[in-house]
């Protein structure tokens, strides 16, 4: 009896000791470490010393009020470049409202980035190449991504579009009621932007941000060229190209790398 009372109390401490055993916590592997670096590029809206708000009244060279309703534009093919000038492409497309101070956040390879680059609108071999309806919806040059910055097939894509109204009477109380519209998209209007920040080698698992300026004045004002209402207010590229160009000019300028 007194053996069996020991095997039996033996028995109890081994299921005991089993049950202990798996109640303990699984062990569980530390997560991988990241072996990508975080770039991110911000661009600040601003209308000369203000922020850039939809539907507020700004005024041009002459003082005349006008407000802005929309104002958008591709851009694509954002690169970093390393000191042997080697690339490594970060972002192919996107489309950036900028009246929202847009940032794109990019996870890749650690890089030296002495340069950096990117272009304002579509490259020409998938501006017209490329059936939208081949993308998924939520893709920028998609029919639904595209948020009516798409003609047609044939034609492409607007590169940069502005929207807004003025009035040419140059009165302070009448309502502004006459149209501007800039529609900018055409292969020559294709524009690339280098800017050269200080040099920074990214390492992995740490975050790096990029600042630029969007000055929305100089979409119709810089130090070489001025829109004049009276007689620039409207181009769809096709049927008056050089507006065109000359908007996408000063679009152009309204860029510039934070120091």
């Amino acid at each position: 009896m007194k053996k069996w009372l020991t095997s039996g109390w033996f028995v109890v401490l081994l299921l005991a000791f089993v049950q202990c055993d798996r109640c303990k916590d699984p062990v569980v592997d530390p997560p991988a470490k990241s072996t990508d670096a975080r770039y991110q590029f911000h661009w600040n809206s601003v209308f000369d010393q203000q922020d850039l708000v939809q539907g507020q009244t700004y005024y041009d060279y002459l003082n005349r009020r006008f407000l802005l309703e929309d104002l958008r534009g591709y851009v694509s093919q954002i690169k970093v470049y390393n000191d042997l000038d080697s690339s490594l492409v970060l972002k192919d497309y996107a489309l950036l409202n900028w009246f929202t101070d847009p940032t794109i956040s990019v996870n890749a390879t650690p890089w030296k980035v002495t340069k950096i680059e990117f272009s304002l609108g579509v490259p020409a071999d998938v501006n017209t190449a490329t059936d939208p309806t081949t993308y998924a919806n939520s893709h920028p040059l998609s029919v639904a991504g595209s948020s009516g910055m798409f003609w047609t097939w044939n034609t492409g894509y607007i590169f940069y579009m502005l929207n807004g109204k003025t009035d040419l009477t140059g009165s302070n109380t009448a309502p502004l009621t006459d149209p501007l519209a800039y529609h900018c998209g055409d292969d020559t209007l294709y524009r690339t932007l280098t800017f050269y920040p200080n040099p920074i080698e990214t390492k992995a698992g740490e975050s790096y941000t990029w600042n630029f300026e969007f000055n929305a004045r100089k979409c119709f004002l810089n130090d070489t060229d001025t829109l004049h209402f009276d007689t620039e207010y409207l181009t769809h590229t096709t049927g008056n190209l050089p507006l065109a160009i000359k908007a996408m000019d000063l679009y152009q300028s309204a860029f510039h790398l934070v120091p």
